[in-house]
């Protein structure tokens, strides 16, 4: 299943049929036993673990609803404990959309 690495606009996540681990990153087979792979859209819930900024803007730690943990950029002003929605932004220069935090709204 594509992702965004692939210029879709989503996060593919996976997990093990047989132990139920869950991960990011594509696998032929889950890391932890060895067991079938099962993969699904992530809905994009989330809540911040840490962010920090740099030259070229913001990133967020997330730990998606769906248990795995993710990168993304973020506005500067997200604070650890923050609830957030996953969008894509694509820059100029850059081929892809990438993974973007926003607060979630109330």
């Amino acid at each position: 299943m594509n992702d965004w690495t692939d210029g879709e606009p989503r996060v593919v996540v996976s997990g093990c049929d047989d132990c139920g681990h869950r991960w990011y990153l594509r696998r032929e087979c889950c890391p932890r036993c060895g067991g079938p792979v099962n993969e699904r859209i992530s809905e994009g819930g989330g809540r911040v673990t840490a962010t920090t900024v740099g030259d070229r803007g913001a990133i967020a730690l997330v730990d998606l609803s769906e248990g795995v943990r993710v990168l993304g950029r973020c506005d500067p002003t997200l604070r650890p404990g923050t609830a957030v929605r996953l969008t894509f932004h694509a820059e100029a220069g850059e081929p892809v959309a990438v993974p973007y935090f926003e607060a979630e709204s109330t």
